[in-house]
This record gives structure tokens, sequence and C-alpha cells, in this order.
């Protein structure tokens, strides 16, 4: 029996496509299209087994991993390219009246996490969706302006790299390929003020598994050397790094163009770490060569306030072994390792907020 036919046993609709009726079945739920009732419990409903409540000093809730995809389409009629973004949402909520759902089994003024992830959905639909900041302030201020009771609300955003499909030398109109784990991220924090008001929203912006590698132009030396130091000095190496970005904003009205800035940012940090095309830049350390690029970014960027880096270390050994093999390692064969891995982290702020 197909599976079509099983659904049909079970008194299940088949999924339709664009609303048509599949294989005689009509569309479009795989929910059943009618439940029994069933009988309610009619047994004791204690809740509670505790002797003793202690205080919660912070609790939250909300919804992880909602998946979306936006497509833009051009008027009916109209030859012109679809434009697409996916998010993965997480949506966290804060009010002080949540504690009785904890405490005293009371669900009343709760935004169930449902209503979150249909929340996501509907706001996607009434907003162009372009970046995951904007995304995040819309969908940030939705929560806050319909739910009064609500004292602060966060949105993170995962971008998916969908890149658009080349095909014969061509840009596609309408299809894409995924790319590499490279990906935007976002998180918007929108809170109230005493008298309830609301406050600007709160955005850091992200670039994630940014992965670099240079072959050359790199060299590790002159540091600290003891007894416990076997690592040997270099002048040339290969450095490579999954690079993660987050900054933040100046004030500014209007907002900045989200777009725009992430695009300066992943420009002026690949200029930074590998300089001019022809020739490159040296790198004495991934310490000075992300600093670097830290500060041209801000050069660049005048709507950040601040840059902070995470470059942990991915190494490629010298294949040295190949002189035992009756090969010479002439700085062409190297081994990937991943872990251990060397941990860097810098931030870098503008002076006295200019």
């Amino acid at each position: 029996m197909s599976i079509l036919a099983r659904l049909g046993v079970l008194g299940v609709r088949a999924v339709g496509v664009a609303g048509a009726a599949v294989a005689g079945f009509g569309a479009v739920s795989l929910y059943p299209t009618s439940v029994a009732e069933a009988e309610p419990y009619s047994g004791p409903k204690e809740t509670v087994l505790r002797e003793t409540s202690y205080p919660i000093p912070e609790h939250y809730h909300g919804k992880w991993k909602v998946r979306v995809l936006k497509v833009r389409r051009p008027p009916v009629g109209v030859e012109a390219r679809h434009e697409i973004n996916e998010y993965s949402v997480r949506i966290y909520l804060w009010s002080p009246d949540s504690e009785k759902v904890f405490t005293n089994s009371d669900n009343a003024d709760l935004v169930a996490t449902d209503t979150c992830k249909n929340t996501v959905y509907v706001v996607a639909k009434r907003t162009p969706a372009e970046t995951p900041e904007q995304f995040g302030i819309d969908i940030a201020t939705h929560f806050m302006t319909e739910y009064p009771w609500l004292t602060k609300t966060l949105i993170e955003l995962d971008e998916k790299p969908w890149g658009r499909a080349i095909v014969n030398g061509e840009e596609h109109d309408h299809s894409f390929i995924l790319g590499a784990q490279e990906h935007a991220r976002a998180s918007v924090e929108i809170a109230r003020d005493k008298m309830g008001k609301l406050m600007r929203p709160q955005v850091t912006s992200s670039i994630v598994n940014m992965t670099i590698l240079k072959t050359t132009q790199s060299g590790f030396e002159g540091y600290h050397i003891d007894k416990y130091t076997i690592l040997p000095e270099t002048q040339e190496r290969c450095l490579a790094t999954e690079l993660c970005a987050d900054w933040t904003y100046m004030k500014s009205d209007p907002p900045p163009d989200f777009a725009a800035v992430r695009r300066t940012v992943r420009e002026q940090l690949k200029y930074g770490i590998f300089g001019p095309a022809r020739g490159g830049i040296y790198s004495a350390s991934l310490q000075a060569s992300i600093y670097d690029a830290a500060c041209l970014v801000l050069d660049a960027a005048p709507h950040l306030k601040d840059l902070q880096l995470f470059t942990p270390n991915l190494h490629y050994i010298p294949a040295g072994f190949l002189e035992r093999l009756g090969e010479k390692f002439e700085n062409d064969i190297f081994y990937p390792i991943s872990d251990p891995s060397g941990t860097i982290c810098c931030k870098v702020v503008r002076k006295n907020g200019q």
C-alpha cells in the first residue's frame, strides 16, 4: 500500500502541491481531519511535591530553532530575479509576571512558545527580512508592542549562506546553492525603561566561521622559551583560523545600512589579514594581524562602536617526515590538525566613544 493510501486509510488528508489535490486526496493538512474527543482527566490534580519554595533570581522562556525562508518575488508579469534569506531564530522573553508559571502553576499572561514560533512567520510575511539585524529588530518590536507586560526581548538569528547559482556563466534568476560554513548572525535586544517606554534596540552583528588561510608571509618568533617549549621559531609557515567577529553600533538615526556595514567589515578583515592581492602583508603573529585588521575596520565603518575578533588556530603542520620517505620538504606539503587549538581573542574600541 502506498504512503498516500495509508494516509487515506488513517483519515489524514495528504499535502497538495500549490493547494492541488494529490492522488485523489484533498489538500492540504497532514493532521487528521477529525479527532475523537477524549474523556478529560478526572483524577486528582496535585501539582506540587515540594515542601520549600526557593527564590527564582532569573527566568525566561521562548523558542529556539525557528527556521524560516523568505522569498522576495517580483510583481506578477515582471521578469526579475527572486531574492531569498533563510534564518534560524532564537527567541527569549522576560517578564516578572511569568514567575507565577513556575511557582503557582498559573499560566495567565504567558506567551506560549508555539505563539513565539508563529510570530516569526507572521513578521517574515509583513517585512522584507533582508538582513538578520533588521529582521531581529522587527521581531523584537512586535513582541514588545503586542505584549506590554514583557520587560525585555532578545532575538538571535543565524542566516544560511545561500548564494545565487551560476549556470553557463550566468547568474540564475531563481536558483541558489548553499555556501560554506561562514554565515551572518545578529542579536537584537529591546527592553523597557522605568516608565514602560521601549528603549533603543541593542544590536550586535556577527560573522561566524570565516575560515581563512595564508600559505606564506607568516611567521612566529621571539616568544618566551623555557624548558616546556618545543615549538620552533619560524619566519615561514601557514597561517589559518576560523574567525568569528562581533560588533556593536554607535547611536544613529536613522539606523545604519546593516548589509553595507557587514560588507565593509568583511572586506577590511580580509585586507588587514591578507594584505594587497599582489604581495600580501607579513603576519608576525595572528594577534598582530587581527589587531591591524580590526583598526582598519573601525576606520572604514564609522557606525561601529567596537569590534571583537575570536580566532582559534587551524594548524597546518609541515610534513618534515617526507625526508625519511626519500622526498624533500619544500614548504609544499602539510598535514592539517584542528585539536588542540590555540585560542586568541581581541576586542578593539573607539577612543572615548569617537
